[in-house]
């Protein structure tokens, strides 16, 4: 066993959002393999034991004819991987997440990251902060006193102008709106609003508000049910 002493390298948002639309890209087409796998099965089985119940209209012809050796060895491959619901889930998680509008994730390009990572080394920065402003983008002054450490020390006398200089390099990095290929995950361009999610908060429907007894729920006041006293107002009693 080898035991490396390299650093590991972090990833930007982009660059992992980039990944996972490959996996997405590899999984579908692995999807696409099982299945066809199993109409081609079914097809021969059925041409084999037909039964009275069939229609033949239903059959596909295109089914049983013969595939290459190279796209019968690939349908077999995809049949023996299978596919992982969990694995589906995470990826599609993942996508949605970083396609949110509250992220900028969505409309940075490869190139536009890589050239801001190498403008943002003109500023003094850790890498820490390069990562940060990368994956944030904030494109106002605001937002960049929020990331980096004591700016108006480091920029001395004039932090605002540094920063305001940083805030539009970062904006010439963005897209105006997100690529096509993202439009079922952003919205933009499928015909309808894009409905983001606030931090914080998940709606919940009726039917899991009963399930966790919330309609239920009784609350207990202090002081009787007229509602007069508190839970630290004190009785006349104890005062004697």
């Amino acid at each position: 066993m080898k035991i490396s002493n390299t650093a590991p390298l972090h990833l930007s948002n982009q660059e992992v959002l980039t990944h996972f639309l490959n996996l997405k890209e590899d999984n579908d087409a692995l999807v696409q393999s099982i299945n066809l796998q199993k109409a081609r099965d079914k097809a021969f089985a059925k041409k084999k034991y037909p039964l009275e119940r069939d229609n033949p209209e239903d059959d596909d012809p295109s089914l049983l004819e013969p595939l290459s050796a190279e796209e019968e060895r690939k349908l077999n491959i995809a049949e023996r991987r299978g596919m992982s619901d969990e694995l589906i889930w995470v990826q599609n998680e993942v996508i949605n997440f970083l396609c949110q509008p509250y992220n900028p994730t969505s409309r940075q390009t490869a190139d536009g990251v890589a050239r801001l990572a190498d403008e943002l080394q003109d500023h003094q920065l850790t890498k820490a902060e390069v990562l940060q402003i990368t994956n944030l983008a904030p494109t106002e002054v605001v937002e960049l006193y929020a990331i980096i450490e004591e700016p108006d020390t480091r920029y001395y006398p004039d932090a605002s102008a540094k920063l305001e200089e940083i805030a539009t390099q970062i904006k010439t990095t963005l897209l105006p709106v997100p690529p096509p290929e993202l439009a079922q995950w952003t919205g933009h361009g499928a015909g309808g609003e894009t409905q983001g999610y606030e931090h914080g908060y998940v709606e919940q429907d009726e039917m899991e508000m009963a399930a966790m007894g919330m309609d239920d729920q009784e609350y207990v006041f202090e002081g009787g049910r007229g509602g007069e006293g508190g839970v630290d107002d004190e009785q006349d009693e104890s005062m004697d």
